[in-house]
């Protein structure tokens, strides 16, 4: 039997995947690009939506640049109804303006935030009288004004006089007392630029009438060099008793029985002396003995925002006399102190600007520190309620706002928030807005040459040799 050889046919080996299966492969590569930038495009949405429900801004400048102060964020915060602010001008000049703008609707939502071309909406520039680029307007309901700077002390002034309405502070003057008017460094001229600031009208007032004028907001007897009349004292004091509010700044040295007599009657002694600090933080700063710089304060809504949050603002009180208050106030009567020296300070008693001496003296009933240098005080009608109180504050001095030292160190903060809280406005009280101050990088010649090369030659140079050696080890 011959063998036969049997050939056999080997199975042939087929592909897994047929036309369909590609078909089928492509297709589920294409779900899952649509899935896939489906799921991208939901995440850029709920990044979106997150940043404008939580919309935050870190200003990492100096000094702060960027950022509205304490005293606008409080305003803006204590809104209870919408406001409006409009910018009127060309859309290529809107972004600066926005910036700021921008600061106030983030800060509260009350505030609607609107750029307006007057060339495409006339009407609503002549309704707010707009004839010219640039202007901010703030409106609430049917009132309206228009910011007198395009920053943030304009349009915060803006909407103070929209929330508050006319305020007038009454200048007692026919004692002596420092001018409004006068523009050396004695003057008051800075106190009345402030207080436009903060929309309040400052006027002078002489005490020849049987009352204080109902537009008056407020009085001040800013260093009176010579004692009231017993017809005026009792015109203030009346006023004050029924719910007026009034601020006495009464320097050392001068003899005044009638008003410190009716301070005693509300509690507070005016001391005949002069405040000596001897504290060696004011050497820093570079003061004398005779000019207390301020680190420590009450527990006033006044003097709160100098000291929040851990940090301090001083104050410098130049030539003051120290005050005494009463543990035992009268009926109706409640006294806070605001500003103290610090333990190193002392008072000479019965000083007068011929002493030479300023010097400790032992049994002269000199008093030792720490003394209280400004106080503040409410008085309640006995017919009325506490939202009734009459308001005063004493200040030891009147150098400390006068033209020379109204913008040193935290003063000014200081005296608007005696204002403010004079005038019941709480909302105002903080620290207002400063300047913006310039930043300088301080260079020599010959760090300015290092930086032309390494700028300008070493790294373009640097990135071309990099370059260079990618490519020559790809190829």
């Amino acid at each position: 039997m011959s063998d036969e050889k049997q050939e056999t046919k080997e199975p042939q080996e087929q592909h897994p995947k047929g036309k369909s299966g590609v078909r089928g492969g492509r297709a589920l590569e294409g779900v899952n690009l649509v899935l896939y930038s489906a799921i991208f495009i939901a995440i850029l949405i709920l990044v979106n939506w997150f940043v404008n429900q939580h919309d935050h801004r870190w200003d990492l400048t100096p000094n702060k640049q960027f950022s509205l102060s304490p005293q606008s964020v409080k305003l803006v915060k204590s809104l209870k109804r919408p406001v409006h602010i409009y910018y009127f001008g060309q859309k290529q000049e809107f972004g600066p303006a926005n910036d700021l703008l921008q600061s106030y609707r983030v800060t509260s939502n009350e505030i609607r935030v609107q750029y307006v071309d007057p060339v495409r909406q006339p009407r609503l520039a002549r309704e707010f009288g707009v004839n010219m680029d640039g202007t901010i307007v703030v409106r609430a309901g049917k009132r309206h004004y228009k910011a007198q700077t395009a920053n943030e002390q304009g349009v915060t002034d803006a909407l103070i006089r929209i929330l508050n309405g006319k305020r007038t502070a009454c200048f007692i003057q026919g004692h002596g007392e420092r001018s409004l008017s006068a523009n050396g460094r004695s003057g008051y001229s800075e106190v009345k630029a402030a207080l436009g600031d903060e929309s309040y009208s400052a006027t002078e007032l002489m005490l020849n009438q049987k009352q204080i004028p109902s537009d008056c907001s407020m009085i001040v007897a800013a260093g009176p060099k010579t004692d009231y009349l017993p017809a005026q004292i009792d015109v203030v004091q009346k006023y004050v008793e029924n719910g007026g509010r009034a601020m006495f700044l009464l320097d050392p040295g001068m003899d005044l029985p009638n008003l410190t007599k009716m301070l005693a009657a509300w509690g507070v002694t005016a001391q005949n002396d002069l405040v000596i600090d001897l504290n060696p933080m004011a050497q820093i700063f570079g003061t004398q003995p005779y000019m207390p710089l301020i680190v420590s304060y009450g527990s006033s809504s006044i003097v709160e925002p100098l000291h929040a949050h851990g940090s301090v603002i001083a104050t410098l009180l130049p030539l003051t006399r120290s005050f005494d208050i009463a543990e035992n106030a009268p009926s109706g009567v409640t006294t806070d102190s605001l500003c103290k020296t610090s333990g190193d300070s002392f008072g000479i008693s019965n000083w007068t600007p011929s002493m030479q001496q300023i010097s400790l003296r032992p049994g002269q009933n000199d008093p030792k520190g720490p003394l209280t240098v400004a106080v503040s005080g409410k008085i309640t009608p006995q017919s009325g309620s506490a939202k009734d109180a009459g308001r005063f504050v004493a200040v030891g001095s009147s150098e400390w706002a006068d033209n020379a030292f109204f913008h040193d160190q935290g003063n000014p903060d200081l005296f608007m928030n005696i204002i403010n809280w004079l005038a019941a406005q709480s909302n105002l009280i903080s620290i207002g807005p400063k300047p913006h101050e310039r930043q300088h990088l301080n260079i020599t010649e010959r760090q300015m040459g290092q930086f032309l090369y390494f700028g300008v030659i070493g790294l373009p140079l640097a990135v071309i040799l990099i370059g260079a050696g990618v490519w020559w080890q790809r190829r």
